[in-house]
């Protein structure tokens, strides 16, 4: 969303839209620090987990629970930074990017078809789906890749 020109007056509308766009300029900035917060957080958890491992190295198979939750919480803090990003964009242009959203989804949706893969689940159907929306947003972040500047800006 772009910074709407309000105008010198001192009209109602326009103290109402500097008053919106001041409130949610705050929200966003509170909400980047809350990213900051739990970014540190999933690296610290990601951390503990590999000091965890380290003394198990040799002993604990790939397939074990710990393994797993240490590629989870690793794939975590991608989807953080990834979110981390659109707040970044929306900040510096007052808009949310499709072209970035698209991203956040795909690494979503990849952190659960690993995950999912990795625990070596029996649910064949969910796989496939996952497999098939994740073929859908990666062509559309293709298509949206190609459009010609101008028109991209315009759609997103």
């Amino acid at each position: 969303m772009a910074k709407r020109n309000t105008g010198a007056g001192r009209s109602p509308r326009a103290l109402i839209l500097r008053l919106y766009d001041g409130a949610i300029d705050s929200i966003v900035i509170v909400l980047v620090l809350v990213m900051l917060v739990t970014l540190g957080f999933a690296t610290y958890e990601v951390l503990l987990n590999v000091i965890r491992l380290v003394p198990t190295f040799g002993t604990v198979g790939v397939g074990e629970p710990q393994f797993r939750e240490l590629v989870g919480n690793v794939l975590n803090v991608f989807i953080v930074i990834e979110l981390f990003s659109t707040f970044a964009v929306y900040i510096r242009t007052h808009r949310i990017r499709l072209s970035i959203l698209t991203d956040l989804t795909i690494v979503f949706l990849l952190r659960e078809l690993l995950i999912k893969v990795y625990a070596q689940s029996r649910d064949a159907g969910q796989l496939y789906t996952l497999a098939v929306v994740l073929l859908i947003l990666i062509v559309a972040r293709t298509i949206l890749a190609r459009l010609p500047p101008t028109e991209r800006a315009r759609d997103e």
